[in-house]
């Protein structure tokens, strides 16, 4: 047994080393490009070295839940992602604002993962406030809600985000659950969460913003793209732009089961307006506005591929 476990620990921080590997490959050429490079560094190379650790202290990271589950990097002053390796690296921003309020753009997908995050937030910045943002009803949206609630943070979701995740909450969690049946633990984590529904609300139409010591944070509705209800995140003084899962670094759309693909291009686009410096997809990287444009090409060319096969028929 004490030969098998050695095993496993051996290819479970293989495992970490090529993660931490992976992530500064794809992310290393943003450095050239984006005005806040020294904060990508630092953030990259803390990625790294808390993968290259995990190899030394292995059972000191099974001991912290947030470090065995995410990879935190400082893409502008005061301002992070913290990306959720265990749930198809889906990314939440954490903003540390002036007056000491700490604002989530997102949710992990599940209530364990948003408490090791809020727990984490408390210990790095110890706030007087913590504010979230839900941006769409998907569980990288609101998933983290249960965890939210019980800390106290202050959530803030659309009226169609509150109305779509009341309406299709349930069914949702059923079928985000479905697509982890080989990893059981992690199903495990999605099927147990309670469905907790923002406790303000903004109308989707009219967006929202918010002021905190003189800095604002908006949040824009373009239109729809990956979902109906799907927001973005923008710090105007910070020029960082959280696009969520609307936004795509790859050429695919990702998942489409509730998307307006005919829209998607025309909804992006629009955020290209705001001239962001730092834009983060609600998965995978973290770029500039090449992300932007990378989705409105892809989602152009899904769109023309949707109408060749309506043609077709």
């Amino acid at each position: 047994m004490e030969a098998k476990r050695r095993v496993e620990t051996m290819v479970e921080a293989a495992a970490k080393r090529r993660e931490g590997f992976r992530f500064f490959k794809e992310n290393a050429i943003l450095l050239r490009q984006c005005k806040y490079r020294e904060y990508f560094m630092r953030g990259l190379l803390l990625s790294l070295s808390l993968a290259l650790l995990s190899c030394s202290t292995l059972s000191q990271s099974r001991s912290d839940p947030f470090l065995n589950q995410f990879t935190v990097q400082e893409v502008a002053p005061k301002t992070y992602v913290a990306t959720d390796r265990s749930y198809h690296n889906s990314n939440v921003m954490v903003a540390v604002m002036p007056d000491q309020t700490v604002f989530i753009a997102s949710s992990p997908f599940e209530t364990e993962g948003a408490d090791a995050l809020l727990q984490w937030i408390q210990a790095e910045f110890k706030p007087q406030k913590v504010i979230a943002v839900n941006t769409h009803f998907h569980a990288d949206g609101t998933g983290g809600n249960e965890a939210y609630k019980k800390h106290g943070v202050e959530i803030w979701a659309s009226d169609l985000t509150r109305k779509l995740q009341r309406e299709r909450g349930e069914s949702q969690k059923v079928k985000e659950a479905a697509g982890f049946e080989s990893q059981p633990e992690l199903k495990k984590r999605l099927e147990k969460r309670q469905i907790v529904i923002a406790d303000h609300e903004y109308k989707i139409q009219d967006g929202k913003t918010f002021e905190f010591g003189g800095e604002k944070v908006d949040v824009i509705y373009p239109g729809p793209a990956h979902s109906t209800d799907n927001v973005a995140v923008y710090l105007p003084q910070r020029k960082v732009l959280f696009g969520g899962c609307m936004v795509r670094p790859v050429k695919t759309l990702g998942y489409v089961g509730d998307a307006d693909v005919k829209s998607w291009a025309d909804s992006v686009s629009h955020l290209r307006a705001l001239a962001p410096q730092v834009v983060i997809a609600g998965h995978e990287a973290v770029g500039g506005v090449e992300l932007i444009d990378n989705t409105v090409e892809t989602a152009r060319q899904a769109g023309l591929q949707d109408d060749a096969r309506r043609q077709s028929r």
